[in-house]
């Protein structure tokens, strides 16, 4: 089963989104040719509702506020 990866090469440091086999832990760098490390990327995570200070920065605010004093 194939899953997309981001891998990263070790020569010129360009860093891709690929498809390859979940055993795969090198590819060949798109750029150079050169051998590219398979990383782990941070997931950019996004709540929505209330609550969250992004939602609701007015209630973040006042907590910030609460806690300085």
């Amino acid at each position: 089963m194939l899953r997309r990866y981001d891998f990263k090469c070790t020569n010129c440091q360009h860093i891709e989104e690929q498809w390859v086999d979940s055993n795969d832990l090198f590819a060949t760098c798109p750029e150079c040719g050169d051998t590219a490390q398979r990383i782990i990327s941070s997931v950019r995570t996004h709540f929505k509702g209330s609550g969250w200070p992004d939602a609701d920065d007015a209630w973040a605010k006042d907590h910030e506020r609460a806690a300085r004093q």
